[in-house]
């Protein structure tokens, strides 16, 4: 079974709590897919694609989650 991790970030960047959360994620069993939801947020979808346990990042962009 997949777990579905909702990134907190700034739009450039995840935040420190993103990564602990991906480390209980982890030890759930099975495949971490991460949601990165923002506006000009594509730095942090690919911070996000590169982190170690991340199987699938799923990378919404819209102007309704400009800070």
């Amino acid at each position: 079974m997949a777990v579905l991790l909702i990134a907190e970030h700034n739009n450039a960047a995840l935040k420190d709590a993103t990564h602990k959360a991906l480390i209980a994620a982890a030890k759930m069993g099975g495949d971490v897919h991460m949601l990165v939801a923002g506006h000009k947020a594509e730095a942090a979808a690919k911070a996000a694609a590169k982190l170690a346990g991340v199987k699938k990042v799923l990378h919404v962009e819209a102007a309704e989650f400009s800070c």
